[in-house]
């Protein structure tokens, strides 16, 4: 993104400068199901959707699908340092990883058609002690992190879980003002009760932490105020 400022050498003189936006990254994806991705995209689209209203074009969106931690993990690292305004992971969840398959759907081959096989095969999850290799300096200081899928933030009066893993790492790093989001238990996309349910998985009963400490148990639908999480 470039702009236009004045400059001191000649009168009414403009020079081009880059600005670099602060970063909403929405990371989607990992599932065996075909159906369940395309949920989690519907879902993700639902989120950005509110972004763009919200945002008026001054944070810049960045939308990946993953099917591995690698990726994950990688896809927050090339970041920028203090860039990550917000993540929001579209991904089956527990509470002490996110599950992604090496297997897919669409490879329809040998045991992948055997549900046991479909989910006894996480090695492309991304577990609690994998959180070490994200470089979390790339987060802001008042970043919001919101984890999409199930039981994320399971037990949250115990504080021992993947979400406030997360955001007690967010606070070793300095970012005092983050905050972590996720379901204490199964989560569902759809959001209304009508024929045709919006595909948003921000209801139910969610938690969110501050520097690894539970703040707040909430079932509010819809995004959540991003002032007040910074307070």
């Amino acid at each position: 993104m470039t702009h236009t400022a004045k400059t001191n050498t000649k009168k009414g003189s403009v020079h081009t400068i880059a600005l670099a936006r602060k970063v909403r990254l929405l990371l989607w994806g990992g599932a065996y199901a075909t159906s369940d991705n395309h949920t989690f995209e519907r879902a993700k689209r639902e989120v950005t959707k509110d972004y763009k209203q919200s945002d008026n074009n001054t944070l810049e969106i960045i939308d990946v699908r993953i099917d591995s931690a690698q990726e994950f993990i990688a896809t927050i690292n090339k970041q920028k340092v203090n860039s990550i305004r917000s993540l929001d992971v579209f991904t089956h969840g527990g509470p002490d990883h996110l599950y992604m398959v090496s297997v897919r759907e669409e490879n329809n081959g040998g045991f992948n058609n055997f549900r046991w096989y479909r989910y006894a095969v996480h090695n492309a999850s991304l577990s609690r002690p994998d959180l070490s290799k994200i470089q979390f300096s790339n987060f802001t200081n008042e970043a919001k992190i919101e984890f999409q899928g199930c039981q994320t933030a399971a037990n949250p009066t115990d504080e021992d879980n993947i979400a406030a893993d997360f955001s007690r790492r967010l606070k070793e790093a300095g970012k005092i003002k983050s905050s972590v989001i996720g379901h204490t238990t199964n989560a569902v996309p759809g959001i209304d009760a009508d024929d045709k349910p919006r595909q948003d998985y921000r209801h139910g009963s969610r938690a969110i932490f501050k520097g690894g400490r539970l703040i707040k148990l909430t079932k509010q639908k819809g995004a959540i105020d991003e002032k007040w999480l910074t307070q």
